[in-house]
């Protein structure tokens, strides 16, 4: 092994490590408060050792100086909390439904510490959360965003990131997926929520004596956690559609970035 060998090696290693580093502090479970920065740099590290050898064969550090390579630093950082960033807004597009479906059933003061980011939410935006987290794992949705991720050293190689216009456009519309996805997921309850109203005030014009806001608290609780557990089988498959999502979502930004 020749000197100028090692000192690219070490130097693609460090620069990945930066870039992976970025991914993982968003990355759904793994970026979570609870997980220790040491456990986040372990991974970081390990996944920067494990494509360390197709970087030796396929990518060449540029010859910069000290301001250069810090640059470049912060770059692979940016990249890498850009790619983290649109993964955990389509996660939390399950945490926004949550949070509309609790206000229609009447959960909005029902409040609950999460660990995972130490902020108070509503309880059905925690179930929807959790369960979103599990299914992800189960289908290897880390793996499959991982796989994404290795693939953005050949879409965009070290100091090759570029930020037009269009990406700023792209990572807007991406960001707006999280209330169309939101809607989505809530509009079930919100319906059928609806129709509860329309049929309590007309329960309320013909029989004036009842007392129809606490029948009405009572039942919007009653059918809104009716509909939203007949709704939770599905929630696998609108993981699923999410990790398709997000994957051609981060070929199109790569592609735009590099």
């Amino acid at each position: 092994m020749t000197e100028a060998f090692f000192l690219k090696a070490v130097g693609l290693f460090l620069i990945a490590l930066v870039r992976f580093s970025g991914f993982f502090v968003n990355l759904p479970v793994f970026g979570e408060s609870i997980i220790p920065m040491r456990v986040k740099a372990g991974l970081s590290a390990l996944c920067a050792l494990i494509v360390l050898p197709h970087l030796i064969a396929t990518q060449e550090l540029p010859e910069l100086g000290v301001p250069g390579y810090g640059l470049m630093a912060i770059k692979e950082l940016v990249l890498g909390l850009t790619l983290g960033f649109m993964v955990m807004i389509n996660i939390d597009a399950l945490k926004f439904a949550g949070q509309m479906i609790g206000m229609q059933v009447g959960f909005s003061f029902v409040q609950v510490v999460d660990p995972e980011s130490n902020r108070s939410q509503a309880i059905v935006s925690e179930l929807l959360q959790l369960l979103g987290l599990i299914v992800f794992l189960s289908v290897n949705g880390h793996l499959i965003l991982l796989q994404a991720f290795v693939q953005s050293f050949e879409l965009v190689p070290l100091a090759g990131l570029k930020v037009p216009g269009g990406v700023v456009a792209e990572l807007v519309r991406i960001s707006s997926m999280v209330f169309w996805v939101g809607l989505q997921v809530s509009m079930p309850v919100f319906a059928v929520i609806l129709i509860g109203d329309v049929g309590l005030g007309i329960i309320a014009r013909t029989v004036p004596r009842m007392n129809i806001f606490q029948v009405g608290f009572a039942l919007k609780i009653l059918i809104g956690l009716l509909v939203l557990g007949m709704c939770l089988p599905f929630v696998g498959d609108l993981v699923k559609n999410l990790l398709r999502t997000v994957y051609g979502d981060l070929n199109t930004l790569l592609n735009a970035m590099g």
